[in-house]
């Protein structure tokens, strides 16, 4: 059965669902929370990059044809009271969904070592917004991303999965002869596209959606998947199961996980 990716417009909307969701969360925790995730930082500090991240990729997508810039100043600058910050990253996530929809999902602009079509950074900050909700949700004391759609919540694990395979030149330890980690989300309705088997191979990971025997397996909710995978949470404490050699799940969280 072909794998359906979410719409842009999907995403999009998403965007805006987990932004409002960080920015009580990060009112909720107060701004000189520590992230436990994010060891270093403060919430502010959090809050302060995911809005950063929104408008960087908003110029990014207002370039077609360009290269991939670094990001500068942000303009404007986070403010100071509690309000004023969630106030500023809703105008942060408003500013970048307008952005995409206005350049088109088709048009090619700069990606990580190539152009790619603007879609591509629908997808990217849905994500990127999705697992900071989980940060901010976790300094707050809270438990992260109950309400997720677990369709979203899948892609979300897909997505991460490539761009660690995409990174792989800079992840030496997770190229290996062949040993196998099998994930599989075990929510109701999201059939082959919630199944992945990873090989770790001489080139890096090679992700297929696949069900087969492998050297790991990890079994839970997408949700779970998504924050143990990204080394948000722990499998124990979230539901989720290990079976074989769970040294294969650990590597993947020390290596890939950030």
């Amino acid at each position: 059965m072909p794998i359906t990716v979410p719409t842009t417009e999907r995403f999009l909307d998403e965007v805006v669902l987990h932004t409002t969701a960080f920015a009580d969360a990060v009112h909720a925790a107060g701004q000189e929370a520590r992230v436990p995730t994010c060891p270093e930082w403060s919430a502010r500090d959090l809050a302060e990059h995911l809005g950063a991240v929104h408008r960087w990729c908003a110029g990014t997508v207002s370039r077609p044809g360009e290269k991939l810039v670094r990001r500068g100043p942000t303009d404007p600058p986070i403010p100071e009271s509690d309000d004023e910050v969630s106030t500023w990253l809703l105008e942060g996530a408003a500013t970048l969904t307008q952005a995409i929809r206005a350049a088109g999902e088709d048009t090619l602009v700069g990606g990580f070592g190539a152009l790619v079509p603007v879609s591509f950074w629908a997808r990217r900050q849905c994500h990127e917004t999705l697992v900071h909700r989980a940060d901010a949700e976790i300094a707050a004391g809270r438990d992260p991303l109950t309400d997720v759609d677990p369709v979203i919540a899948a892609d979300a694990v897909d997505e991460h999965l490539a761009m660690v395979a995409l990174s792989a030149q800079r992840r030496p330890d997770l190229q290996a002869d062949g040993a196998t980690l099998h994930l599989h989300a075990t929510d109701e309705g999201i059939g082959d596209a919630g199944e992945w088997v990873v090989t770790l191979g001489a080139g890096g990971p090679v992700i297929e959606h696949a069900h087969r025997k492998s050297d790991t397996a990890v079994r839970g909710p997408a949700r779970a998947l998504l924050t143990v995978l990204t080394s948000r949470e722990h499998p124990e404490d979230v539901g989720v199961d290990v079976l074989g050699a769970a040294d294969l799940l650990t590597l993947w969280r020390q290596q890939g996980g950030v």
